[in-house]
């Protein structure tokens, strides 16, 4: 089947984009589909832009992506082609921990703003 995933990178002033698509089977669609949505998760918020636009999106795309993929029978003994490890889960991934520092920064300014009447 047909799929893209993408991965964000949101710099202060730059932003980067990277895509990986192609016909993919189980495996390999949830192996893309960690490593780049993990990246997303660790790189992805740190612009202003990035954190309320692209990051978000790009999460969302790569989720009914892998819904589409998750329909998919595992690859059969005599598939042709290299199988990629999807390794652990995206949220046993510890760099996708790193998407809660800006998101903590966010709270905070909006609590001490709301604590100061602002």
């Amino acid at each position: 089947m047909d799929v893209a995933f993408q991965a964000h990178r949101g710099l202060v002033l730059l932003l980067g984009f990277r895509r990986t698509d192609g016909p993919m089977c189980l495996t390999c669609g949830l192996a893309i589909h960690r490593a780049l949505t993990a990246h997303t998760l660790a790189w992805g918020w740190w612009s202003p832009l990035s954190l309320f636009v692209f990051a978000p999106l790009t999460l969302v795309r790569n989720v009914l992506a892998v819904r589409r993929v998750q329909r998919l029978p595992a690859p059969g003994p005599g598939t042709l082609g290299p199988r990629y490890d999807p390794g652990v889960p995206v949220r046993r991934r510890p760099r996708a921990y790193l998407a809660l520092i800006p998101v903590l920064g966010v709270l905070f300014m909006v609590v001490t703003g709301l604590s100061r009447g602002m």
